[in-house]
């Protein structure tokens, strides 16, 4: 092999090893994310008959503790909160007309800091006129008992940045507006009032 041609061949693969290894270290460096689903509720619901899922209220309230808690574990940078947001429908007893049946539900919630502080809102808005339009219902208490009047609508993604350095951040209700077909509009946003309901609650992070 001419001289010159093994220089060019070893050269080509000297180049292809610096690649490689450059690429692998990249790949290493790479930040690895945990997803944690844990929060402690004021008003807890209970689990869904259907989903399974774990629902909690989410109260007009100034801190978390009153509403939905969420911890952040220990992490670097910033991190990731993402729920379902849901209106909280009361079923009527007995059979109703959809149109004597209808609700709409506009509810609009805050992410806060412990200081109460507002990160960011969500908001959800959704019609009720039968039990299909409802995400799932609530076991009762007990094995054979029936489902809770209060049930989770049709549910909204929410997806908020968490400011890198906080721990605990909360979910607290705001206002609802409400339109009934047999009463007419409303709005509440009194302190303790359940709003709305969360499921599927999760934070993304990178460890420390």
């Amino acid at each position: 092999m001419p001289q010159r041609l093994r220089v060019l061949l070893v050269l080509a693969m000297v180049s292809a090893a610096t690649m490689a290894a450059a690429q692998t270290r990249g790949a290493a460096k790479a930040p690895v994310k945990k997803t944690s689903t844990q929060m402690t509720c004021a008003e807890d619901l209970g689990f869904g008959v259907a989903s399974k899922r774990h629902f909690c209220d989410v109260v007009v309230a100034s801190v978390a503790a009153d509403s939905v808690s969420v911890p952040i574990p220990p992490h670097t940078g910033t991190a990731t909160l993402m729920f379902d947001l849901h209106n909280r429908f009361t079923v009527p007893a007995g059979q109703l007309e959809p149109s004597q049946a209808f609700t709409r539900h506009t509810a609009v919630v805050a992410i806060i800091r412990q200081t109460g502080e507002v990160i960011d809102r969500g908001a959800v808005s959704r019609d009720y006129r039968t039990t299909a339009d409802l995400f799932d219902r609530i076991a009762g208490s007990g094995r054979s008992a029936a489902p809770k009047a209060d049930a989770p609508g049709a549910p909204q993604p929410i997806k908020v940045t968490i400011p890198a350095g906080l721990t605990t951040i909360g979910i607290v209700g705001t206002r609802l507006e409400e339109w009934r077909a047999v009463s007419g509009r409303g709005a509440y946003d009194e302190p303790g009032r359940a709003i709305a309901i969360v499921s599927n609650v999760r934070v993304e992070y990178t460890p420390r």
